[in-house]
């Protein structure tokens, strides 16, 4: 241990080596938040992807069985909108509101027969 402090001749005070150290534990902590406010958006949620298999599930129900979404339309929550694009085509859009009031929308295009 002598031999080291021997062979390190740097002097430094401590309110130097203070500044320094709350210098690399502030950039690192700037890097921790970047990080996080990434990772943690509302599309990472598990209420996002709760909603989304909620509308998907709406969205198939009224293609196998469109009666069964009738009670369903009387909720001002659900509003369901069908366009015909062209001649072949038809959009499907679905806007759903949860029960903390965050709003879902997704469209489905659906590409019909030609008869």
């Amino acid at each position: 241990m002598v031999s080291l402090k021997k062979s390190y001749s740097l002097k430094a005070n401590s309110i130097l080596e203070s500044i320094i150290a709350l210098t690399i534990i502030s950039i690192c902590f700037y890097f921790t938040i970047l990080i996080f406010a990434t990772v943690f958006t509302s599309r990472t949620s598990a209420k996002f992807y709760t909603t989304q298999n909620k509308v998907n599930e709406l969205f198939f129900l009224s293609q196998i069985k469109n009666d069964s979404l009738l009670n369903e339309n009387e909720d001002e929550n659900l509003i369901i909108e069908e366009e015909d694009i062209n001649k072949g085509l038809k959009k499907t859009t679905i806007r759903f509101k949860d029960s903390t009031q965050f709003e879902f929308e997704k469209s489905f295009y659906i590409q019909k027969n030609h008869e």
